[in-house]
């Protein structure tokens, strides 16, 4: 039997025919990409409909207080997460990527991928393309990834040529691997299809920041006292610079609004705050060589959200003037207590206050802001009604944020 002979051409068996006349043919692969992406749409659908919670893992900063409240409102929605993040002690739902020493902490790909296997999520949700988002590039379940603004506008355009090089390949292959992106900038998105063609078609841009909550009275009155007794900080009428002193927030203009707002004596009547952020000590002594602290309250650590959410119940006007930005929480977190916003030129900015209100500063000559801190001197800018607008809502947020990961599923 081994050594039969091939069949002759004659003999040799025809492939079956359903009809005559009509051979069988593979299905091209557009067929087989519609009929999976209509599974996926019925495999969501009966999820939802059955009621069961969808498994989430979140790739980002802990320490940031955006992804805390990221988290908790995932959480409270009823989905299942777990978040990953590095230099973080593990807690319900919070695991170690270990200790970030260096950006290639970044690069190791083998812990995401076994946080995979072992979680099993429905979809994985990576922050800051260049950083989180690469980290997730090599596991096998749908990524969406959310863009922050300077990790697309300014990490692959500074630095020598071999930095931008590295920079702009590895947006590429974030963005090029990704299933869904998302962005409160829409001038970010643009940027992100430059960088890496069909990136637009697949991004959300809605802002995704989430609204303070409320602490409990009780609560309230004890962050009022460690306020006092940390910082020295009392009363109200705050003029609070939130975004920290990190080079992108433009630390050197900063200084100089400072300096023109103290020698109007603006400091008597409001309080100058200033929150370092997520400044590393190199930044933070650059920024104490420019400001005299003595004539301002300086906040040296990250606040919780309660004690953000104390600081601007009592901000009446608050300064963002970063390099670049999409629209962030220390835009429009003070402005929902009603401070009013005084921002650089930015395209999320401008409509933003197209929108709402506030006042975009379109230079920094010493004559444009001594004439904005002498109006600020004579109150003509200063803490309005408070007006939460729909698009920053919580139930706003979250339903965009479900939308976003329900196309993330179904286009994977």
């Amino acid at each position: 039997k081994l050594c039969r002979p091939a069949p002759t051409d004659k003999k040799r068996r025809q492939p079956k025919q359903s009809h005559p006349g009509i051979r069988h043919t593979r299905k091209p692969k557009s067929d087989n990409r519609i009929r999976r992406q209509m599974d996926n749409i019925k495999n969501v659908s009966n999820k939802i409909k059955a009621g069961s919670c969808m498994k989430i893992l979140v790739v980002a900063p802990f320490s940031s207080p955006i992804t805390q409240r990221l988290f908790k409102q995932l959480k409270n929605a009823g989905y299942e997460v777990l978040l990953a993040s590095h230099n973080v002690n593990e807690s319900d739902g919070v695991v170690s990527l270990g200790r970030l020493n260096s950006f290639f902490g970044y690069f190791n790909f083998l812990k995401i991928n076994t946080l995979v296997n072992d979680f099993k999520p429905d979809l994985v949700h990576a922050h800051v393309v260049n950083h989180y988002g690469m980290m997730c590039i090599f596991q096998k379940k749908p990524l969406i990834v959310a863009l922050w603004g300077s990790d697309i506008m300014l990490s692959p355009n500074r630095g020598n040529i071999i930095k931008k090089l590295i920079f702009k390949t590895i947006n590429w292959l974030v963005l090029k691997r990704a299933t869904r992106l998302h962005t409160s900038g829409f001038h970010v998105a643009l940027e992100a299809e430059k960088q890496c063609s069909g990136s637009f078609k697949k991004t959300d841009v809605f802002y995704w920041g989430f609204p303070l909550e409320k602490p409990k009275d009780n609560e309230i009155e004890n962050i009022s006292y460690r306020m006092e007794k940390e910082f020295g900080l009392t009363g109200d009428d705050f003029i609070v610079f939130p975004r920290g002193l990190g080079a992108v927030y433009n630390p050197k203009k900063t200084a100089f609004i400072i300096k023109n707002l103290i020698n109007q004596n603006v400091h008597i009547r409001h309080k100058i705050v200033v929150l370092k952020g997520f400044a590393n000590k190199h930044d933070e002594e650059h920024f104490k060589s420019l400001v005299d602290l003595s004539s301002i309250f300086y906040i040296n650590r990250l606040l919780t959200s309660d004690e953000l959410y104390f600081l601007y119940s009592k901000t009446c006007i608050h300064f963002s003037i970063p390099l670049s930005d999409s629209l962030g929480g220390g835009v429009v977190e003070p402005a929902l207590f009603g401070s009013y916003p005084i921002l650089s030129d930015l395209p999320s900015y401008r409509k933003y206050v197209e929108q709402n209100d506030g006042l975009i500063l379109h230079n920094y000559d010493e004559e444009g802001i001594k004439v904005l801190c002498q109006k600020i001197s004579e109150g003509h800018y200063g803490k309005k009604n408070k007006n939460i607008p729909l698009d920053y809502t919580l139930d706003a947020v979250m339903h965009n944020l479900s939308e976003t990961y329900k196309k993330t599923q179904v286009g994977f």
